[in-house]
C-alpha cells in the first residue's frame, strides 16, 4: 500500500505476514480513496511492538486486553493481532466480555461485522485472503454477515446502524438473512452508548446514498430505537396540493437533495408534522414544535450544545416566507437576526422544496439570500457593529446605560427600512436632531 507499511511489514516472521484489514481492502478494491488503515497478523502485541520498533516507528499501546498497539510513522495505523471476542448474550453493548488471541485467521475473520470488511490484504505480496466470500459480495454489492447474521448482529448493537450506514456510503444492498437479523435485532440499540450512535448516523447521513440508508435504517425498525420521533410521521399525507409524498418519505427526499453539512436540519426539518396532525388536526405549528423537537432529539443523542443552536435556529426558520409574499421591510429584519444561516436556510428551503414532488419556485426559495445580497451591495448594515456609529459616539449626545444600546438599535432599524443611509455624518445629525429635541 505504501513504503512505510511494505518496510514494517518486512520485519514481521514470514510464517506471521502483516496484513491491512477492513476497510482499507474495500476501498481500495472499489476503486475507492483509502483513508484508515488497520493492521493484523498473527503476532501478539509485544511481538508487534517489537516489529515496528525494528523499523524505526514510533510505537504506543492501545488496549492490552484487546493487544491494540498504535504504530506512527509518515502516518498512524492500528495493529490488532487475531482474536476471537466474546460478547453477553441479547445485551447490544458493543464490549467483548473476554477476548482470546489466535493463530487462525478465518477465525479473527468470522469475529468481524460484514464479508466486505473481512478481506485481509498481504502487505508484502498484495495477495488477498477471503475466508467470508466477501469478494463475491463486493462484486454482487451486497452487504452480508461475516458469520451467521444473528450472532454478528447481537453480540454487537452498533453493527445495525454500521450496515445501514455502509448502505448509505457504498451504495450496496443488505443481504435478505442479514437484514432480516438487523430487523430481530434493532432493540440492541437502546443499549448503545448516545454518542456512539450519533457518530453512525453523521456517518450514515454523509453518505451518496443517504436516502437508501435512512429507508432501511426505518424499515428494519432501528430508526424507531433511535429516534422513534421520525417514525411519528410514517404514512402521514399531506396536502396533495403541494405535496406528492407522506411526511417521511418527504422528509428523506429532503435529506437526498439537502448538501451534507444540512442533512440532519433536513432529517428534523419537518420532524413535528405527525405530532401537529394528531394533536391539532393541521401541520401549522410544525416549525415552532419541531424546533422544540430536534432540541430534544439533539441533546440525547449528545450532539455539541453549537450544532443544536445551529440546526434549531434552522428548524423553526425554514417555512419563513413560504409563500414569497412577506413583506420586504420585515423580511429585512429577519436577514439581519438571521444573517449567520441565511445562506445554510436557502439550502434547506431549496432541498424542502424540491422535495416535495412538484417543480420547486427557485424565485421565492431564493428571496432571503438575494434580499441579503441587496442589503450588503447597499451597504446597509446588519448589526449594531456594523453602524457608522457606536456606542461612544451615542454616549457623547448624553445617552447612557441601557439608553445607548436602545439608541443604537434605533438607528439600525431606520437603515433597515432604508429610512436612513449608513453614513456618519447622517447618524450623527439624527442624534443632534433627537438631543435638541430633548
Amino acid at each position: 500500500m505504501n513504503k512505510e507499511l511494505e518496510k514494517l511489514a518486512s520485519f514481521f516472521p514470514p510464517q506471521k505476514p502483516l496484513y491491512a484489514v477492513g476497510g482499507s481492502v474495500r476501498d481500495m478494491l472499489l476503486g475507492r480513496a483509502v483513508e484508515d488503515i488497520d493492521l493484523t497478523s498473527a503476532c501478539l502485541q509485544e511481538e508487534a511492538e517489537q516489529c515496528a520498533a525494528a523499523a524505526g516507528m514510533r510505537v504506543s499501546v492501545g488496549s492490552k486486553r484487546l493487544g491494540t498497539v498504535i504504530v506512527k510513522g509518515r502516518h498512524s495505523y492500528e495493529y490488532t493481532p487475531f482474536r476471537v471476542d466474546s460478547y453477553p448474550a441479547g445485551s447490544g453493548v458493543h464490549k467483548p466480555v473476554s477476548v482470546r488471541f489466535t493463530q487462525d485467521i478465518a477465525e479473527d475473520a468470522r469475529r468481524r461485522d460484514f464479508t466486505v470488511n473481512a478481506l485481509y490484504r498481504n502487505i508484502l505480496t498484495g495477495e488477498i485472503t477471503d475466508v467470508t466470500g466477501g469478494l463475491a459480495d463486493l462484486k454482487a454489492r451486497l452487504l452480508r454477515a461475516a458469520d451467521e447474521p444473528m450472532r454478528v448482529l447481537g453480540e454487537d448493537g452498533l453493527r445495525i446502524m454500521r450496515l445501514y450506514r455502509f448502505v448509505a456510503v457504498l451504495g450496496f444492498d443488505a443481504e435478505e438473512q442479514t437484514a432480516r437479523a438487523a430487523a430481530a435485532q434493532c432493540r440492541l440499540l437502546a443499549d448503545i452508548a448516545p454518542e456512539r450512535v450519533r457518530v453512525e448516523l453523521d456517518k450514515l447521513l454523509a453518505g451518496e446514498h443517504v436516502g437508501k440508508g435512512l429507508r432501511g435504517l426505518t424499515e428494519c425498525g432501528a430508526m424507531g430505537v433511535i429516534m422513534p420521533e421520525f417514525c411519528e410521521n410514517i404514512g402521514v399525507a399531506q396536502n396533495p396540493a403541494f405535496h406528492k409524498y407522506t411526511v417521511d418519505e418527504h422528509i428523506i427526499k429532503t435529506v437526498e437533495y439537502a448538501p451534507p453539512h444540512l442533512r440532519l436540519a433536513a432529517l428534523l426539518h419537518d420532524i413535528a408534522k405527525g405530532r401537529c396532525m394528531r394533536e391539532d388536526g393541521n401541520m401549522y405549528r410544525h416549525a415552532q414544535v419541531g424546533a422544540e423537537m430536534a432540541e430534544e432529539i439533539m441533546t440525547r443523542l449528545r450532539y455539541p450544545k453549537a450544532e443544536v443552536r445551529r440546526v434549531v435556529r434552522l428548524v423553526a426558520a425554514h417555512m419563513t416566507d413560504m409563500r414569497g409574499d412577506m413583506r420586504e421591510s420585515k423580511l429585512r429584519r429577519f436577514v439581519a437576526e438571521n444573517q449567520d444561516i441565511v445562506d445554510d436556510l436557502t439550502e434547506l428551503i431549496i432541498a424542502d422544496a424540491r422535495a416535495t414532488g412538484g417543480e420547486a419556485d427557485m424565485e421565492r426559495c431564493l428571496r432571503i439570500r438575494r434580499l441579503r445580497d441587496k442589503l450588503k451591495a447597499e451597504g446597509v448594515p446588519l448589526s449594531v457593529g456594523q453602524l457608522a456609529v457606536n456606542g461612544n459616539d451615542v454616549a457623547a449626545f448624553g445617552y447612557r446605560g441601557e439608553q445607548v444600546g436602545k439608541t443604537l438599535q434605533e438607528l439600525l432599524d431606520l437603515c433597515l427600512r432604508g429610512e436612513k443611509q449608513n453614513k456618519r455624518e447622517i447618524l450623527l445629525e439624527i442624534l443632534e436632531k433627537r438631543k435638541n429635541a430633548d
